[in-house]
């Protein structure tokens, strides 16, 4: 591996601050959406016949599923908002212990 001495690396902290919260309030919204519409994707049987049952069961099954993915994407935009945050705390934190840094 080469080292390169010298080298200046920049980042923009407020942006990466400002993005996580961008994501965060999406992640919000996807996770209120499905809140709100999880109920409409398991419907009441048509009819008492077999069918009906079958079909409102398979219909449930994959509003369930959909839910569940949503909800995963939900929790990993939250994540990535997260990791953001962190990452811009480690670069203020380490500017902060280097003696030739610019401040941030």
């Amino acid at each position: 591996m080469t080292e390169q001495r010298g080298t200046l690396l920049t980042a923009d902290v407020a942006a990466m601050r400002d993005t996580a919260a961008a994501l965060d309030r999406l992640a919000g919204r996807l996770a209120e959406a499905v809140d709100r519409r999880a109920q409409r994707l398991s419907p009441a049987p048509a009819g008492d016949d077999e069918v009906s049952r079958a079909v409102a069961a398979a219909l449930s099954a994959a509003g369930g599923g959909l839910v569940a993915d949503a909800s995963a994407g939900a929790a990993q935009v939250s994540a990535c908002a997260a990791a953001l945050r962190s990452q811009a705390r480690a670069i203020v934190d380490a500017d902060a212990l280097s003696p030739t840094s610019e401040a941030s």
